[in-house]
């Protein structure tokens, strides 16, 4: 929530950063919001994908306190000095490294066979670590813009995507099965591998001067990933709002991707920019996507965890509907600037204000759970 304070201090041009705003906001985003929340469902999770002993919570809290602190150091550092900025960069890279650690000590552990899920978080996080040390050698004054793009576009599409697509492929299907009597998934034995060669593509293509071709990627990952989930025939009308919620969000992942393709067409054919989609696609994918999973996600297992039912009351519907609005908003707000670029700015205070109230609404609920005890316990 600080981050998205600062940059609605920034759009009001009260404040001014050491750090080009889509880099730090990109950064943040990355791996000092979404991080917190899918690292932490990993470790939750690794035991049971792994069937090994739950993490100690002083091993856990370490890397959470230091995560933490960091991000703190990197939101103060902003407005004071680059220098102190990767310096908290360096303290959320060895908090990052000492949670792999955590959940290579799990997979040294366990005797389970089949690590197809795991063995890709693996290749995802090593993703998530390159990206960080791309941050730190640009803040560093190594590269330029061409490493500033590479360093996101591998952090965002390569590591947390990759991480939220694992995650969802493993545990949606698995939630269905234990909800509906006979479902089963059918899910497609090699789906990772393709998908993660064609965002290596996509991530490559501006590097080596083919960005104009990246529509073509585009539209096949648009393809596979709706083929996928069309073939799981999630049973939406069947299950409780905290599994339908959690189907929602998968179809924002190749809704983003079509976004992508359209932005990417429209470039090729008109050899320019003659319908400006600005950053329209990423927030399809960011908030759509990896948002509503965190929301739902989040909400499922600490309602578990704290021994409740996982059920969503009206409250929680609600929120699933604000993010929904949040997205909405920000799609519109983004392709605003073909209508009236006046628009734009406000539209942005506005996504950036419903994303707070999200957060602030969700965490009066939830994160309260954390810290006390179910009463019939």
């Amino acid at each position: 929530m600080l981050f998205m304070v600062l940059l609605i201090i920034h759009y009001h041009g009260l404040v001014s950063s050491e750090v080009a705003l889509s880099i730090h906001h990109a950064y943040a985003m990355i791996f000092l919001v979404f991080t917190q929340f899918f690292m932490a469902f990993l470790l939750t999770m690794f035991p049971r994908f792994l069937s090994v002993p739950l993490v100690p919570q002083a091993l856990y809290m370490r890397v959470f306190l230091l995560l933490n602190a960091s991000s703190i150091v990197v939101a103060v550092s902003l407005y004071v000095s680059q220098v102190l900025v990767v310096a908290g960069m360096l303290g959320v890279l060895t908090a990052f490294l000492m949670a792999c650690r955590i959940l290579l000590e799990m997979n040294r552990q366990s005797s389970v066979v089949n690590r197809y899920d795991t063995n890709w978080i693996f290749v995802a996080l090593g993703m998530g670590v390159l990206s960080q040390l791309l941050f730190i050698c640009l803040l560093l004054g190594v590269g330029g813009y061409d490493l500033g793009n590479f360093a996101v576009n591998t952090g965002f599409f390569l590591y947390l995507f990759m991480i939220v697509l694992i995650l969802s492929q493993k545990v949606i299907p698995f939630f269905t099965e234990g909800k509906i009597k006979g479902y089963q998934s059918n899910k497609s034995r090699y789906f990772l591998e393709p998908i993660f060669g064609l965002l290596m593509c996509k991530v490559v293509l501006q590097p080596v001067g083919l960005a104009t071709y990246g529509f073509v990627v585009d539209v096949l990952l648009f393809a596979i990933i709706l083929r996928e989930i069309v073939k799981w025939q999630l049973p939406f009308f069947k299950v409780e709002a905290i599994l339908w919620v959690l189907y929602l969000a998968l179809l924002w992942a190749p809704l983003g991707f079509l976004i992508f393709f359209l932005d990417g067409l429209n470039q090729y054919l008109s050899g320019g920019v003659t319908i400006n989609f600005e950053k329209s696609h990423i927030h399809a994918l960011a908030l759509g996507y990896f948002t509503t999973i965190a929301v739902g996600f989040g909400s499922r297992i600490i309602l578990g965890h704290s021994g409740r039912k996982p059920v969503a009351d009206r409250y929680t519907i609600g929120l699933f509907g604000l993010v929904q609005v949040l997205v909405v908003v920000r799609i519109f707000g983004g392709l605003s600037v073909n209508l009236d670029a006046s628009w734009y700015v406000g539209l942005m205070l506005i996504s950036a204000t419903l994303w707070l109230v999200l957060f602030m609404l969700w965490s009066a609920r939830y994160v309260k759970m954390l810290f006390e005890r179910y009463p019939y316990e």
